[in-house]
């Protein structure tokens, strides 16, 4: 009988705790950017705080040179902490539409970085990523340099520069897009 009250105590607990969390702000973005005459990037997240749930879809390098016609889909979770009022450190860890399972890593990737906020419509970002690709039996180190610049009320222009390192070879890209905020 005391094992069924704990069970109900901690399921009120979780009831009351949910709601609120469903009570407080949460703030949500979406968007869509299209750079370079061949990207189509879509993005959206929601933070509760200094967490955040984030998804969108990347065109990654393809080790053995070939266009890839799939994009690749994350969804990382991740803590948001403020340094100063402009600077903030963050670390975030997820699946990708390739995700076999926790235990061989296939699929799941990992990021730390620093965003810097010096304007409301100015943010730069670096980021060190790793992500496991299956399809390849590779594990991909980057570094990724990004800049968004919101022009007008829902229009951003976007700029990344990344270094990717693969095997025995680094490669890089430059991607410059516009992207509209729903």
């Amino acid at each position: 009988m005391a094992k069924l009250r704990f069970q109900h105590t901690i399921a009120a607990l979780l009831v009351i705790a949910s709601s609120s969390v469903l009570a407080a702000d949460i703030e949500s973005k979406t968007s869509i950017s299209y750079g370079d005459g061949e990207h189509l990037n879509l993005s959206t997240r929601s933070q509760l705080n200094n967490w955040y749930l984030t998804g969108f879809n990347s065109s990654q390098f393809v080790s053995n040179g070939e266009q890839d016609s799939n994009q690749e889909w994350f969804f990382n979770g991740g803590y948001q902490h403020k340094l100063y009022n402009e600077l903030s450190l963050f670390v975030e860890a997820g699946v990708n539409n390739q995700y076999d399972d926790i235990a061989t890593r296939k699929g799941f990737n990992l990021s730390t970085g620093v965003n810097y906020q010096p304007l409301k419509s100015l943010s730069i970002q670096s980021k060190l990523v790793q992500v496991h690709q299956p399809k390849f039996d590779n594990t991909e180190n980057s570094l990724e340099l990004s800049s968004t610049y919101h022009l007008l009320n829902n229009i951003d222009v976007k700029a990344v520069y990344q270094i990717e390192a693969q095997k025995e070879q680094t490669q890089q890209q430059v991607q410059f897009g516009l992207g509209y905020r729903f």
